[in-house]
């Protein structure tokens, strides 16, 4: 095992510090730029697209690369778009139906590799 140089502690921290911050930064900056703005048009538009184009992403994602001559390559993509769609029909729970459909996709993936 190579041996860690006790002076780059001091780099390495900062680094992490830095990358936290930013993170941070990120993370918080929709909320603060938001706030107040409960009732603007926007967001209440971006409220109820973003649903839909969180699952538009997916399904873009998961065709991406599908080779429709495989069952490997297709059936993990049309399993988890049908559950996708199925669950979200039947309970209208994005975050559930997301879940759903991309835990199928990786366990039809696993399956038929």
């Amino acid at each position: 095992m190579p041996k860690v140089n006790p002076e780059t502690y001091a780099y390495a921290l900062g680094a992490i510090a830095v990358i936290w911050a930013v993170t941070y930064a990120l993370r918080a900056f929709p909320f603060v730029a938001l706030r107040g703005k409960e009732e603007s048009p926007l967001v209440g538009l971006i409220a109820t697209s973003m649903p839909l184009g969180v699952m538009v992403i997916l399904v873009v994602f998961a065709l991406m690369d599908t080779d429709f001559g495989s069952l490997a390559s297709w059936v993990p993509a049309a399993g988890g778009i049908l559950i996708t769609a199925a669950i979200h029909f039947k309970w209208a729970n994005a975050m559930v139906s997301i879940v759903a459909g991309v835990a199928t996709y990786w366990a039809l993936g696993m399956l038929l590799i």
